[in-house]
């Protein structure tokens, strides 16, 4: 039998196609048999479960799937911010560990350093004491063997000196193991003032030598200014490590000193391959004479007035004074600072033994001298407690204190009785007398010495302390090695230090040197641009050795110097700033 299929008009229409599929079962159920009934049947009845689908609830369905899907992805993206947050914030954590693990091991490496000088001081020092116990113990002894000396007379000395020598060990030992911590901070705050001073001192070397290279015009001195830079360029770098200054804090002065000492370095490197300076080299030398300038007088304004309560606060939370002017200096710098490589200084030669000089007198004559030399002091009384060796001469110790426990230590020496040198310091903060009072203080305390014909020629100051350097003049000729370094403090008005070395050293009966130059011709040895205002002849030491020399007192752009040129060569011997006379 032939089946006919009825075609829809819309077969689009999902009713339809339904109602198409019924039709087609209901013919075939007319002519089936029992079984193919039964399947049909559970057609039909599916077909009538399913529900017609309509093109706006097709719509509905896409849009809810794209809404899933942008939920879903907006939800992933979440997720991947936060994942990346947590990875961000984990870094940082490590970090952070990793930077207080540096400082830590920083740190530590500091105090493993400070451990290690501390022991090498302590070391040091009783090294020290043991050999200067043992040296006394030998000469006790040998004094002890001579004939007519008073009985019992070597081993007291020998006592004093051996007690001294184990306090002085053990003292060194205490204060540097730091078993008293409030002594430890103090004694850290006056070493660290102490550096501060030698710093200033030093960066005043430094100008100077700057100033007299851009004046020079001879090899030779230039050789002797350039070197002294060099060093004392590296001394400055030494003594700024020394400063509880951080490394970022100090790094263009310490880059500054670094193009100093690297410029001396070249230019001596001219000069020793025989060629001369040129005007780039005198632009670079007034540069870093500029800069230098400036930095001194922040330092110097700075170490004027600082407190150690300004050192305090700086060093608890890096504020203060101090801070400010490190960063004046670091600005001052800044512009001068280049990349230069440089090269470490090597070796030093050893300094020759001291050789034992004879003693003419004995340690009560030296007690006794003293307390004539300090007849106006108020010491209670004088005691040796031993012995200086030293190149060129050897010295009783002898100290005593007044009434209110301030030491006087002096030096006497062992041949002449002569005074060497003493220190009576004591902190004093009102200024009581000034410069011209000081020096007739000064001067008075020479004539009682027995020193004759001594003329000042430089003065330095610092805080309510006047240091004069005198020298012998006779005949209208200033002898320059014969000089005495007079300290006075303007507190008190009394003479608080005392430095004759070189005097004792040098001075001889002196006669007018011969010269082959005049004054006329050693003048034009000058370099051009310099006003001679003054002159004179001089006798001064250059080269290891005394020679006779003019001294022009010359200005240019607007500051003085001393030009000392040879007398009989016309070679340049040297140059001095007025300025830094007074």
């Amino acid at each position: 039998m032939k089946k006919k299929t009825e075609t829809a008009t819309n077969v689009s229409s999902g009713a339809e196609k339904v109602q198409k599929i019924e039709k087609e079962i209901k013919k075939e159920t007319v002519s089936a048999t029992a079984p193919e009934k039964e399947v049909l049947v559970k057609k039909k009845e599916t077909l009538s479960t399913k529900k017609p689908v309509g093109k706006a609830e097709k719509e509905s369905e896409a849009a809810k799937a794209r809404v899933e899907k942008a939920l879903k992805k907006k939800k992933a993206a979440e997720q991947k911010k936060e994942e990346r947050l947590k990875k961000m914030e984990k870094r940082k954590a490590e970090i952070e560990k990793l930077r207080k693990k540096r400082l830590e091991e920083r740190k530590a490496r500091e105090e493993k350093k400070k451990q290690i000088r501390e022991e090498r001081i302590r070391e040091r020092a009783h090294a020290k004491a043991n050999k200067r116990q043992a040296k006394n113990h030998a000469k006790a002894k040998k004094s002890e063997n001579k004939k007519g000396e008073r009985k019992g007379y070597g081993g007291w000395l020998a006592a004093v000196i051996s007690l001294s020598a184990v306090t002085l060990a053990l003292a060194t030992a205490l204060t540097v193991g730091a078993i008293d911590m409030s002594k430890t901070k103090k004694g850290a705050m006056s070493g660290y003032k102490a550096t501060m001073y030698e710093l200033t001192s030093v960066m005043e070397n430094v100008e100077n030598d700057l100033d007299r290279a851009r004046l020079s015009a001879s090899p030779a001195q230039q050789s002797r200014i350039l070197t002294d830079l060099l060093v004392q360029a590296r001394v400055a770098e030494t003594d700024l490590e020394k400063m509880p200054i951080k490394m970022e804090e100090d790094q263009n002065l310490t880059a500054f000193l670094n193009r100093t000492a690297a410029e001396s370095e070249r230019m001596l490197s001219k000069l020793r391959h025989g060629e001369s300076l040129s005007e780039e080299d005198y632009e670079t030398l007034e540069r870093l004479y500029q800069t230098n300038h400036t930095i001194l007088q922040d330092w110097s304004e700075m170490m004027r007035t600082i407190s150690d309560k300004d050192m305090t606060k700086f060093l608890k939370k890096g504020e203060g004074m101090f801070s400010e002017t490190m960063r004046r200096i670091e600005n001052a710098t800044l512009e001068e600072n280049g990349k230069m490589l440089h090269r470490e200084m090597k070796g030093e030669k050893k300094a020759p033994e001291a050789k034992a000089v004879e003693s003419s007198i004995d340690s009560l004559r030296a007690e006794e001298l003293c307390r004539n030399y300090f007849s106006e002091y108020a010491i209670k009384e004088f005691q040796c407690v031993g012995q200086t060796m030293a190149r060129g001469y050897s010295a009783y110790n002898v100290q005593g204190y007044d009434e209110k426990g301030t030491m006087l230590y002096a030096e006497i020496d062992e041949k002449s009785g002569a005074l060497i040198g003493f220190d009576y310091h004591e902190d004093c903060e009102t200024e009581h007398f000034d410069r011209g009072n000081s020096e007739k203080i000064a001067t008075q305390f020479l004539e009682k010495l027995g020193y004759d014909n001594m003329t000042v020629t430089r003065v330095s100051e610092s805080g309510t302390n006047s240091d004069f350097t005198f020298v012998y003049e006779t005949d209208g000729v200033a002898f320059y090695p014969d000089s005495v370094h007079v300290k006075v403090c303007r507190s008190r008005g009394v003479v608080t230090g005392f430095d004759a070395r070189a005097f004792l050293k040098n001075h001889t009966t002196r006669v007018e040197p011969n010269v082959r130059l005049s004054m006329s011709e050693a003048r034009e040895k000058l370099r051009e641009g310099l006003s001679v205002e003054a002159s004179k002849l001089a006798v001064i030491r250059a080269g290891g050795k005394e020679r006779a020399a003019y001294e022009f007192l010359c200005d240019y752009q607007g500051e003085k110097y001393f030009i000392f040129t040879d007398a009989n060569s016309g070679e340049e011997l040297s140059i001095v700033n007025v300025n830094k006379l007074g």
